[in-house]
């Protein structure tokens, strides 16, 4: 009989983390995107929609080239 692997206990999760990685593993997504050039789609209100590589940007508080808004 094969031995079960149990997974480890919801508390010893550090559950704010995995949200904290998977948002910037999303943004580091969608940046390389834009900076290709290429639009992405997302869900908004029950329907897709496309979003512009300038829109990535701004979502991420950069200009139309991905570059940091000068102070």
């Amino acid at each position: 009989m094969a031995e079960q692997s149990t997974l480890p206990a919801s508390d010893l999760i550090d559950l704010a983390a995995v949200d904290r990685a998977h948002a910037a593993a999303n943004k580091e997504a969608l940046l390389e995107h834009a900076r290709m050039g290429r639009p992405v789609c997302e869900g908004r209100d029950g329907k897709v929609v496309w979003i512009t590589p300038a829109e990535i940007f701004a979502r991420y508080g950069l200009d139309e080239f991905g570059r940091p808004k000068p102070e």
